[in-house]
């Protein structure tokens, strides 16, 4: 099959509720059931990745939101066993997953999916759960000191023959060894980074970076140019430059937004997107700060992603203005996943292929 202009996958299946923070009844639960369905649903429409969320701990609450979780790695290898196509990856928090297990587990993934594992790397942010494996959050720069010692481990194993030590700052290893090795070169290496010494991490080692990207069209543009142009020219690399976002569509753009107020401020887990965003030191308690209530509501509707809301027309809309400023991939979510996903089956992707954004099923 032919390369798609924009690439898709799934986010966030292997947690409740998913990427949005609601009560309404048919969100996302962790039923092994609807995982390998939504999986299965993802690869019929051609999905080119399936990427889980790292959670260990919630985010409190009266409904604590992904508290209720499956572990990434494990999950992959499982969903890898039952699909056939897309790009199964595990989200690993490289604070708290020693490299040498992490090499292991997924040059075994890689196995069971006969090649088309990957690893969503993260330097770690949230504090509950780092004080739950008993380790601190390291100062921000400090941090991607401690990924580049992580990544390096896992790619002299997956690639080395020979045992090798390492006294690092973090890692102090002794005959170090992993076998067998990745079915491939290796497994793609994805990074979420914004700018600062993250970014220069994701550019360096990531092959899909993955971006918060800005709702205006000249900035988002720079954003995606500016990443790749640094990749290039610092490092000699080509990346891709992805982002996500959620999916709510109605017959028409009216009917999308009543039922976003329906799930995510009627029947949202405000008090938990309050909490989460506190700890990322950006929830402000400022009487009339409306910028501080959208990005609350944004986090509560979609984890703080693109918002593609309207009629079909409209979400394949917004996925285009996605190509258009150069991103080559999105991960996307829904509410309601089973109905959303049939609906974007049916309405969106012949759309999307129409437009040539997607190829050709």
């Amino acid at each position: 099959m032919a390369a798609s202009r924009l690439q898709l996958g799934t986010f966030g299946t292997n947690l409740a509720p998913g990427i949005t923070f609601t009560t309404i009844p048919g969100a996302l639960t962790t039923d092994w059931s609807r995982v390998t369905d939504l999986a299965l649903r993802a690869e019929d429409m051609g999905f080119e990745a399936i990427v889980p969320i790292s959670r260990w701990k919630g985010y409190g609450g009266a409904h604590n939101p992904h508290s209720d979780s499956y572990d990434t790695l494990t999950w992959a290898a499982a969903v890898g066993a039952v699909t056939r196509s897309a790009r199964v990856f595990a989200t690993v928090s490289m604070p708290v997953v020693h490299p040498v297990m992490a090499a292991k587990q997924m040059a075994t993934i890689d196995h069971v999916t006969g090649g088309r594992a990957g690893i969503n790397v993260l330097a770690g942010w949230y504090r509950p759960e780092m004080e739950m494996f008993g380790a601190d959050l390291l100062a921000h720069d400090r941090r991607y000191d401690l990924a580049d010692e992580w990544i390096e481990i896992v790619e002299r194993l997956w690639s080395e023959t020979e045992e090798f030590d390492l006294d690092g700052d973090f890692f102090h290893l002794t005959g170090a060894s992993s076998a067998p090795k990745p079915v491939g070169e290796r497994p793609q290496i994805m990074n979420a980074a914004m700018s600062g010494r993250g970014l220069e991490f994701a550019l360096q080692h990531a092959d899909k970076l993955y971006v918060k990207l800005s709702d205006e069209r000249e900035q988002a543009t720079a954003q995606v140019e500016n990443a790749k142009r640094q990749a290039r020219e610092r490092y000699g690399r080509e990346i891709e430059v992805w982002t996500f976002g959620y999916v709510v569509d109605g017959p028409t753009e009216q009917a999308a937004r009543d039922f976003l107020h329906y799930y995510a401020q009627e029947n949202g887990m405000h008090d938990a997107a309050i909490n989460a965003l506190r700890i990322m030191g950006v929830e402000a308690e400022v009487a009339g700060d409306n910028s501080t209530a959208a990005r609350r509501f944004s986090w509560v509707a979609g984890d703080g992603g693109v918002p593609l809301i309207g009629t079909a027309a409209q979400v394949a809309d917004g996925l285009e203005w996605l190509a258009d400023v150069g991103i080559d991939g999105c991960l996307l979510g829904w509410p309601l996943w089973e109905d959303g996903m049939s609906r974007f089956a049916d309405d969106v992707l012949p759309l999307l292929t129409e437009r040539g954004l997607r190829a050709a099923i």
